[in-house]
């Protein structure tokens, strides 16, 4: 089986929903934040946002996928975020710029998010102030990180369970890390304790790590999050 790095496209919705979907749901933090955490009705919301996702914020974001070479079946997906020294540059990292729709298609994605959309968020998520207890103090962490930028920042990256250890985020990871090292940047990521050792193994170094207790709202273990930052290799000016 071999697998290539290729640009997305709002028609990998499905493909892409499930596999960050099903990656998702193994982590037992984020299931907990579900009413019902069944898969298929979470995977069918998710399939209505994809194409909105992949077309707002188009300066800024990138998006890479792997597929299964012979099947064509979508097993991985990375986010990027630029930041403002390279957005306003022309042509950084085009073949990771999601093309721009046309109005019409624009109309048809943005509908299709609202309807899977509530107070920002995927329906069916829970409500209340379990949300904002669990993200404030990977917020404060963060911010004190990124004020010494620039970076590039990857914000989200995932493989198919099924297909786990077999090079599929080391190979969204590298296509970044060139980028980075092309224009001089440090990269920065927060990572769960899975996808640790591939960070690691890529040159990031750990930053600060967070440990969440939040039992007062059912949880059963603390949730852990690292951050990691990487030294551009060669650098060159940006």
């Amino acid at each position: 089986m071999s697998f290539v790095v290729e640009p997305c496209f709002p028609a990998d919705a499905s493909g892409l929903a499930t596999t960050m979907m099903t990656a998702r749901l193994t982590d037992p933090h984020w299931a907990f934040l579900w009413e019902d955490p069944c898969p298929d009705d979470i995977i069918a919301r998710a399939i209505d946002r994809v194409p909105w996702n992949l077309i707002t914020g188009k300066d800024t974001k990138r998006h890479q996928k792997v597929i299964n070479a012979e099947t064509g079946e979508v097993v991985g997906y990375a986010r990027w975020t630029l930041p403002p020294v390279l957005a306003e540059k022309n042509n950084v990292w085009p073949e990771a710029q999601v093309a721009e729709p046309t109005p019409a298609e624009r109309e048809i994605y943005e509908k299709k998010y609202q309807a899977g959309t509530k107070n920002g968020r995927l329906i069916g998520m829970k409500a209340g102030g379990m949300m904002n207890f669990r993200s404030a103090p990977l917020e404060v962490v963060d911010a004190r990180i990124t004020r010494d930028g620039p970076f590039l920042t990857l914000d989200y990256l995932t493989t198919a369970p099924g297909l786990w250890r077999r090079g599929i985020a080391s190979m969204l990871v590298q296509s970044g890390l060139k980028i980075a090292d092309q224009y001089g940047i440090k990269t920065y990521v927060m990572s769960e304790p899975a996808g640790l050792k591939v960070y690691l193994n890529h040159g990031f170094k750990l930053v600060e790590t967070v440990s969440t207790d939040y039992s007062q709202y059912g949880g059963t273990e603390p949730m852990v999050h690292h951050f990691l930052v990487r030294e551009p290799v060669s650098p060159q000016p940006y």
